[in-house]
């Protein structure tokens, strides 16, 4: 059953209700006072009636009444005889014995032509009756009944009509809900919109379907970005692990035929099947802490020392390589929020590419301050070299476009390939912003931007 037909049935059984309810208690109780005003008028007579003479007092009485009020006498032989009735043309056909059972009270006799009645005892066995006819009462409270039926009907008429009038505007937004939630979830449209102002329930639900669908919307485009950065990935990184695993089973193979190499010969080999194992493991590590970065939100609730971790980098790299000239500018005991091992784990990363990927006398620049720019108050990081740095197209593209792997560095040096997405998942991770670009020398400069987070 449709939801507008429900309200409609709902209405009428409300208005059938509490009109039968209103309606029959006033018609019984118009009824029951005009059977006590008919019963009062018979006390007061017989209250009134002389003990010496009952009979015509009573006739008297009943002159003197503005009620039809008929006196009768019932003798000791039970014939029932009609002393004064103004009711011309109505008929007392009461019997002797429902009479003389009415000696206590007042009561109802009579089938076509109904009396109260009330029987009072004479002397020798003879009955004074007095009634009064009532059938003018049951044939008002039957009138009375009938429009009632009346009054029914034309109040369900409003109820059914006021109903359809107040509710069909709620309707027809819910029909248009209700047809636009089938075209979501066919995937047509996006645009709820069909009510944007207004104070019913269902203005509510218009406004709320709007932003599920807004979100709903984001987190699909979200999802199909996912799917579409994780078809990249996976073709990606099976391609680099199927690498070294066609390295690896080309020397086992030539090994497995050992009386074609010579003692020098097996040692390359075996050097070459060393290295690749080691780079197929850092690609997995490095897969591994991608995949432990993305699925799961770290607690970031560590006070991490970054003036710290930076200088570490930069003494280890001095120890290192004694040639390169170090330009260095840290502002001391600069402290984010983060989650310290991966903190860590990105400043490892951005020196091993320097030591992989530059010359060792290219120079570095390495700033560290507080800043308080367009994405508010936070710490900023520059490390610049003067290596080759990137293709020009990856600086233009930015960090978010940068391919995941670059087969022919990661080759050379023994890489994985992952650096650069590392470093940025490890920012992202901690709400800050990595660029990409040139450095003053040439090569690449890395700029990061923490935001400062309270604990």
């Amino acid at each position: 059953m449709r939801l507008q037909a429900r309200f409609v049935l709902i209405a009428g059984a409300i208005t059938t209700v509490i009109s039968l309810s209103i309606g029959y208690f006033a018609i019984s109780t118009a009824f029951n006072s005009e059977i006590t005003r008919v019963d009062n008028i018979i006390e007061t007579v017989s209250t009134q009636l002389d003990a010496r003479d009952p009979l015509s007092s009573a006739v008297f009485l009943a002159e003197e009444s503005d009620a039809e009020l008929l006196v009768a006498l019932l003798d000791s032989s039970g014939q029932l005889v009609t002393v004064r009735t103004s009711a011309e043309g109505k008929t007392f056909d009461a019997t002797s014995s429902q009479l003389k059972n009415n000696l206590v009270g007042i009561s109802t006799i009579g089938e076509d032509e109904k009396y109260r009645v009330k029987t009072i005892q004479l002397p020798q066995s003879s009955f004074l009756i007095l009634a009064i006819p009532i059938r003018d009462i049951y044939d008002n409270r039957l009138s009375n009944y009938e429009r009632l039926g009346l009054f029914l009907a034309i109040a369900l008429a409003i109820a059914f009509f006021a109903t359809r009038v107040l509710i069909r505007p709620d309707m027809k937004k819910i029909e248009r809900l209700a047809s636009r939630a089938r075209e979501i979830a066919q995937g047509r449209t996006w645009d709820v919109a069909v009510i944007e102002r207004g104070n019913s329930e269902v203005d509510d639900l218009s406004k709320a379907l709007n932003q599920m669908a807004t979100y709903l919307q984001g987190a699909l485009e979200g999802e199909r970005r996912n799917s579409l950065k994780m078809q990249e990935f996976i073709g990606d990184a099976s391609h680099e692990l199927r690498t070294p695993l066609t390295v690896i089973k080309g020397y086992v193979e030539l090994l497995g035929n050992a009386n074609q190499l010579d003692d020098e010969g097996k040692k390359r080999a075996l050097d070459r099947l060393t290295s690749e194992i080691t780079r197929m493991e850092r690609l997995i590590a490095d897969l591994l802490l991608l995949a432990e970065i993305g699925e799961k939100r770290s607690v970031l609730d560590d006070a991490v020392n970054i003036s710290d971790l930076l200088r570490i980098q930069l003494t280890d790299l001095k120890l290192l390589e004694t040639e390169r000239k170090i330009e260095d500018s840290i502002t001391p005991e600069v402290y984010i929020v983060g989650h310290l091992p991966h903190v860590q784990q990105l400043f490892a990363n951005i020196f091993s590419n320097i030591r992989r990927h530059t010359p060792t006398g290219a120079p570095l620049y390495a700033h560290l301050d507080y800043v308080d720019n367009g994405m508010g108050k936070g710490v900023r990081i520059r490390i610049g070299d003067g290596g080759p740095g990137l293709p020009e197209e990856a600086y233009h593209k930015g960090v978010q476009q940068f391919q995941r792997f670059d087969s022919s560095r990661s080759r050379e040096s023994g890489g994985s390939g992952l650096g650069i997405s590392i470093m940025r998942a490890i920012v992202s991770e901690h709400r800050g912003n990595m660029e990409l670009r040139k450095s003053k020398f040439g090569g690449l400069e890395i700029d990061i931007f923490f935001p400062l987070i309270e604990i």
